[in-house]
């Protein structure tokens, strides 16, 4: 999934791992592509999804 804001930024829904770029125009989308390809997909478990979505509501990054 790709979002287009003032930074072009994708998240892979089955690990949930996140990439961005600072680029500007198709560049920037083609190098999140780019990352996504080459990320190592690390499926997370129900709990660690479970977390993950807790600490994003709540701010929580430790």
């Amino acid at each position: 999934m790709v979002k287009k804001t003032p930074i072009v930024q994708g998240v892979c829904e089955r690990c949930g791992f996140e990439f961005s770029s600072r680029l500007a125009g198709p560049d920037a989308e083609a190098e999140v592509k780019a990352a996504f390809d080459a990320h190592k997909c690390k499926p997370q478990d129900s709990s660690q999804n479970a977390l993950r979505v807790v600490r994003e509501a709540t701010g929580d990054n430790g």
